[in-house]
């Protein structure tokens, strides 16, 4: 049969119409509108906790090609693995995880520990003894000799501080693996609690003795200090092996209120027999022990001052801590967090701080006439050495040490580095503030470049800075010239040590000024 051309029009336009409905179709359940996409800040993880055996999820992410969100990846907790590093808290818009909010929250008390030590090291013999409950008025206006800092481990042995943060958290994850792998509260009171177990502080004031050699007598008394921050106190535990019966501590540095340690009275000026013949008013010597109790021995280290997890736990099928669960926790300790969850815990950052002989070396190459105010800067500058880390930007918030959250967790700088700590300008600003209770107005290197007085390079005194501004800026605290005609300098310094250090260098540059006089 014929059609015809109407007809056939017709046809032709109905076959195109149902092709192109079929397309339309098929496109549109592919597509999302604007209102339809996934926002990545709505989809953070809530953590719950979960039991044993069940999965945990990443974050969702989206796609940027074809704007699809992607489908959560499953984790499941591990003996082998920090969990806490895969794991997102609600509405966590900084992107960081858990476990690094708690190596935040555990890097505080490093901080504020090392803090104490150094900044009761600064303070007078009076002052110390005050704060030790021992007799203080026989130390009024003297001067402490010698600071002698020591750290030890849990066995004795004589170390250089390190943080044992990642340690903590591997028995925290082993014990969290059995008992909830996400319940990030629990996690940190359990790793709170073992890092107050395992920092202790003893410091002791020897007798006063004279320039001559005089021994004033027994007028002090050798007892544990007070701790960093309030804590309750814990039970007792004897950690180094050469420790007296009056130097045990309870948790972190918590003096024994014994009855016997605490009687003896202080003898009224008129008591002591000063030696007329000595023209000098007398030193005493600090003597400060820290010990940082590791895994290097199970049977004094963290495993031993565990109270949570020391027995086993049926409910929750925990073992308790046996051969093959201290296993998994030391196997976890020594890897590499840096690599594995972006956490960089183990190297501390005290770098190579001065002995008291060193410091001593370096005092006697000042002139004997140079003033009190500049005299106190060189030694606090140089004390700080090895104590503050460069961090670029990092300024001051106050002076000293504590409140200052020096080597605690902070957001990457410029190049990477995560401990807080202070840049070039900050650290001049610091030694002045923390010295000399002097305050300057500008902490950035072009600011400093402005303030004070110009002076010509064979007119620096010991406290003077010499800086260059720009994109290479720098300052440095001049010291003492040296026969060749460079200069020793103290400086917080990002090209050696990313610490504070001493340096032999010309520092030809063009700004030289004197902050005081």
């Amino acid at each position: 049969m014929k059609l015809n051309k109407t007809v056939k029009i017709q046809i032709s336009a109905a076959i195109i119409m149902a092709l192109l409905g079929g397309t339309l179709c098929k496109f549109s359940q592919s597509y999302i509108s604007n209102y339809d996409k996934p926002n990545k800040e709505d989809k953070e993880f809530q953590a719950s906790v979960l039991p044993m055996g069940s999965t945990i999820a990443f974050k969702s992410t989206v796609i940027e090609e074809d704007n699809q969100p992607e489908a959560p990846a499953p984790y499941t907790p591990s003996l082998t693995s920090f969990n806490l590093a895969f794991i997102y808290g609600e509405g966590d818009a900084t992107e960081e995880s858990l476990g690094a909010e708690a190596a935040q929250e555990l890097s505080k008390k490093d901080s504020a520990w090392l803090a104490s030590i150094y900044q009761i090291a600064d303070e007078s013999p009076e002052k110390v003894a005050k704060k030790l409950n021992i007799p203080h008025d026989p130390l009024n206006g003297l001067t402490f000799q010698k600071v002698d800092i020591s750290f030890y481990n849990e066995i004795g042995q004589k170390i250089s501080p390190k943080s044992n943060i990642q340690e903590i958290m591997s028995l925290a994850n082993t014990y969290f693996y059995y008992a909830a792998p996400n319940d990030y509260n629990a996690f940190l009171d359990y790793s709170s609690q073992l890092w107050e177990y395992s920092h202790d502080i003893q410091y002791s004031i020897s007798d006063i003795y004279y320039c001559d050699g005089t021994l004033e007598g027994n007028l002090t008394n050798t007892l544990p200090s007070v701790p960093a921050t309030p804590s309750e106190a814990l039970p007792s535990q004897s950690t180094v092996e050469d420790e007296t019966e009056e130097e045990k501590v309870i948790g972190p540095g918590i003096a024994k209120k014994e009855s016997e340690t605490t009687s003896i009275e202080a003898e009224s000026p008129e008591e002591i027999d000063v030696p007329q013949q000595s023209a000098c008013q007398g030193h005493v010597d600090l003597h400060v022990k820290a010990v940082i109790s590791g895994l290097s021995d199970s049977k004094k280290g963290l495993f031993s001052l565990d109270t949570v997890g020391h027995e086993s736990n049926d409910s929750i099928k925990w073992p308790g801590w046996s051969s093959e669960t201290k296993e998994y926790a030391t196997n976890l300790a020594d890897q590499d967090w840096a690599e594995a969850y972006g956490l960089t815990l183990n190297p501390a950052f005290i770098t190579n701080p001065l002995s008291y002989e060193e410091i001593k070396d370096y005092m006697n190459r000042l002139p004997e006439t140079l003033s009190q105010n500049r005299t106190k800067l060189i030694y606090y500058a140089l004390s700080s050495v090895g104590r503050v880390p460069y961090y670029w930007g990092g300024k001051p918030a106050c002076s000293g040490y504590e409140n200052n959250d020096f080597g605690a967790l902070a957001s990457a700088d410029e190049k990477g580095r995560t401990l807080k700590g202070l840049d070039c300008s900050g650290w001049i600003s610091w030694i002045y503030w923390s010295a000399i209770q002097r305050r300057l107005s500008l902490e950035s290197t072009g600011g400093l470049a402005s303030l004070g007085t110009p002076i010509k390079r064979e007119e620096l005194q010991p406290g003077d800075i010499i800086l260059k501004t720009g994109d290479e800026g720098h300052v440095v605290m001049f010291l003492c010239w040296e026969s060749d005609g460079d200069m020793t300098v103290i400086h917080e310094s990002s090209a050696l040590v990313d610490n504070v250090t001493v340096t032999k260098m010309s520092a030809n540059w063009p700004y030289v000024r004197k902050l005081i006089d």
